[in-house]
């Protein structure tokens, strides 16, 4: 089950990120070659923007991609990293926790009160097969201007802060069962050093081939 919620995870940020890419390309090339423009392209944008980076901050944690500062934790003994884990995490869940009680309240408002999105419609498909009255008591969404909802758009503030709080609850417990030392952060340095180590070898290996004379004995290398 983890196993295929992980490929679950990993294939929505590719969908996002891809979708969002294309989104700017046809933007660009609209207004560069053809000197128009979509608004409905800039509001999705925007949107699966934020669905990405906020759905995508709990698999930070999960594989370890997000930046910290551990130059004082490192230093400590095995129970104080221990011990400063719990402590970090705790603060995380709080923060979480912040976040999910002010997103409902937000959502809920937009909610109650049927706010729209500005440029960004339901396809006309979908609204010709839905009861009047059940798209806007239920839904929200008006019949006669059929924008999609605020609070839908928006669910990602719910989705993102909530699976963050499973992850940091994971992690809490692997730290209290001694499973995990505490948070595994991106390593800038050593990515970056790792990136100019293969670069500097890929650069060698082209100038070695660059520098190679040729042998006229052999064919092969006429």
């Amino acid at each position: 089950m983890n196993r295929l919620f992980s490929h679950f995870e990993e294939g929505f940020l590719n969908l996002l990120i891809t979708s969002m890419t294309l989104l700017v390309f046809i933007e660009v090339i609209a207004r560069f070659f053809f000197n128009t423009g979509f608004l409905w392209i800039q509001e999705l944008t925007l949107t699966i923007c934020a669905w990405f980076v906020l759905f995508g901050m709990s698999y930070g944690v999960k594989v370890g991609a997000h930046i910290g500062v551990d130059a004082f934790v490192t230093k400590l003994p095995k129970g104080g990293r221990k011990l400063a884990g719990l402590i970090a995490t705790t603060i995380c869940l709080i923060y979480c926790i912040m976040f999910l009680k002010g997103s409902w309240d937000y959502l809920l408002k937009m909610y109650e009160v049927g706010i729209p999105m500005e440029d960004l419609n339901l396809p006309s498909l979908l609204i010709q097969n839905l009861d009047p009255d059940f798209a806007w008591d239920t839904l929200r969404i008006d019949i006669e201007e059929p924008a999609v909802p605020l609070w839908l758009s928006q669910s990602i503030l719910i989705l993102g802060f909530g699976l963050l709080f499973l992850r940091f609850s994971e992690l809490f417990i692997a730290i209290a069962t001694n499973k995990a030392d505490g948070f595994t952060l991106a390593d800038e340095a050593e990515d970056s050093m790792h990136l100019a180590d293969t670069v500097k070898e890929a650069l060698g290996l082209d100038q070695d081939k660059q520098d190679k004379p040729l042998n006229p004995n052999n064919k092969d290398e006429k």
